[in-house]
């Protein structure tokens, strides 16, 4: 642009003698000729240089046109190298970040293994307890089940010393009918009745006590049946909550794993490689940091 500006003088400086310039010859004929013909041979010569300063103008124009393309594709890498220095530092940032993130991400997936073994091995014994639990059940229902058949037993059974002692009865009245009308041996049949009696009460007695007793092991079992069968809901309850548990740190860590894969996709991306290329241009390789810090 500089070198131009002197070229356009130069041509502006032999036009404006050409439009100014006014010879006037007051000598002879012969010399007016000749001087015409220097005057025209040095108008040829001046359009030359005309046509030969146009043309290095337009090559000059030309270059400034290239110079200036070339200045703003050199702008223009310089920034999109700035830009691509910024990306880089930005990239590294995030594989700081992202690296920090996976140790947190396979801390937690010890922790959540740990966690799962200690649920199963509560789960294990909640299965063993549960099948002791039942097994005791099963016992004590056909211990029950046993009980009530004795309790149907002594029922019958008590049903027939009542009818016995209506009978027993029937025939004290009837013998007292007897008594009265045979009074030499009332006395006597008195002591009969009264020994009769009173073993029948103490028969009838031992039976109501035997009765009350079943009566108060059978409450006793049926009480301890519906303990056992809180405690067995309950540990229902409490396996169901711990397979609800498993299945959600199940679920925790499948999804930790595609995300920790979703990690390893992004840093086997292209772009990425491209900008580890570049990287490596520069001497850094964050592939063997990535490495270095796998291995630590």
């Amino acid at each position: 642009m500089a070198k131009v500006k002197p070229e356009r003088k130069i041509s502006e400086v032999f036009n404006g003698r050409g439009r100014d310039e006014d010879f006037t010859w007051e000598l002879g004929e012969d010399f007016r000729d000749n001087d015409l013909k220097k005057n025209s041979s040095v108008k040829e010569k001046k359009q030359d240089m005309g046509l030969d300063l146009a043309e290095k103008n337009k090559v000059i124009n030309a270059l400034r046109k290239q110079t200036e393309e070339l200045v703003r594709a050199l702008e223009e890498k310089e920034k999109k190298l700035h830009e691509a220095q910024i990306l880089i530092k930005t990239m590294e940032a995030n594989l700081h970040q992202l690296e920090g993130e996976r140790r947190q991400f396979l801390e937690r997936i010890e922790e959540y293994g740990k966690e799962i073994a200690k649920l199963q091995d509560k789960y294990s014994q909640a299965e063993e307890d549960i099948k002791n639990l039942t097994g005791q059940l099963k016992s004590r229902t056909q211990e029950n089940i046993l009980l009530n058949k004795e309790n149907r037993d002594l029922q019958r059974d008590n049903n027939h010393l009542q009818e016995t002692v209506a009978l027993q009865e029937e025939k004290i009245r009837n013998l007292e009918r007897e008594l009265s009308q045979f009074e030499p041996a009332r006395a006597e049949m008195e002591k009969k009745y009264n020994r009769a009696l009173e073993s029948l009460r103490t028969e009838v007695k031992a039976k109501h006590q035997e009765i009350l007793r079943l009566s108060k092991e059978v409450a006793e079992m049926k009480k301890a049946y519906q303990a056992l069968q809180r405690t067995n809901e309950n540990l229902e309850l409490e396996l169901d909550m711990l397979n609800t548990t498993n299945i959600s740190l199940q679920k925790k860590i499948e999804k930790i794993t595609l995300q920790n894969s979703i990690l390893e996709k992004k840093l086997q991306n292209k772009l990425v490689r491209f900008v580890l290329a570049i990287c490596a241009l520069f001497g850094w390789n964050p592939e063997r940091k990535v490495k270095k810090l796998d291995i630590s």
